[in-house]
């Protein structure tokens, strides 16, 4: 009856453990708004590209690049991370034309996210990509968070193996007990 008892008690800690645990897959952090803003045409050149972010961007990896249609970068220096913000000044002196923001930010939870945003100076055309071939790397998307089984694998064994720690516990707990009483009775 006492074996019973340490089993049941054993498998309810292992499913609260696991119910616990298990959390509900939330999507990468993503980009809020830009200056400028995607499409957007302007006048003049801007001075920095700003872009923010639903949650704070890790201060790794984070890459901004400003590319007209020969590719010629227009931003200066490292991009500068202050929380959910990040920003990159620019080249004096950029002429009217299309150009595209390239940026790529390793977002809260570790994972790096990166898109384009194109934007126009002046009365020039909009920078037009040529079709990627299939050969060509594409520029990378956002892509929604996934657990897939490994994940639940994993966290469904840390359960058992937690749970099965537990059930040790219990038993040794409970022989030790019942060898202090055993004691007592023969004495």
């Amino acid at each position: 009856m006492i074996r019973l008892r340490a089993v049941a008690v054993g498998c309810a800690v292992a499913v609260v453990v696991v119910l616990t645990s298990v959390v509900p897959a939330s999507a990468h952090d993503q980009l809020l708004s830009s200056s400028p803003a995607s499409g957007e045409r302007l006048p003049s050149a801007p001075e920095e590209i700003t872009l923010t972010f639903s949650a704070d961007v890790l201060d790794v990896g984070a890459d901004i690049i400003v590319a007209d249609a020969e590719g010629t970068d227009w931003a200066v220096g490292d991009p500068a991370i202050a929380s959910a913000t990040v920003a990159v000044g620019l080249t004096e002196g950029m002429p009217a034309a299309g150009y595209e923001v390239r940026w790529r930010v390793v977002s809260s939870d570790g994972h790096p996210i990166s898109g384009v945003i194109p934007f126009t100076v002046g009365d020039a055309a909009p920078l037009e990509r040529a079709p990627a071939s299939a050969s060509a790397p594409a520029v990378a998307a956002p892509v929604a968070d996934d657990p897939g089984i490994p994940r639940i694998v994993v966290v469904a064994a840390l359960g058992a193996g937690i749970a099965l720690a537990a059930l040790l516990l219990v038993s040794l707990l409970r022989r030790a007990a019942r060898g202090r009483q055993s004691g007592k009775v023969s004495s």
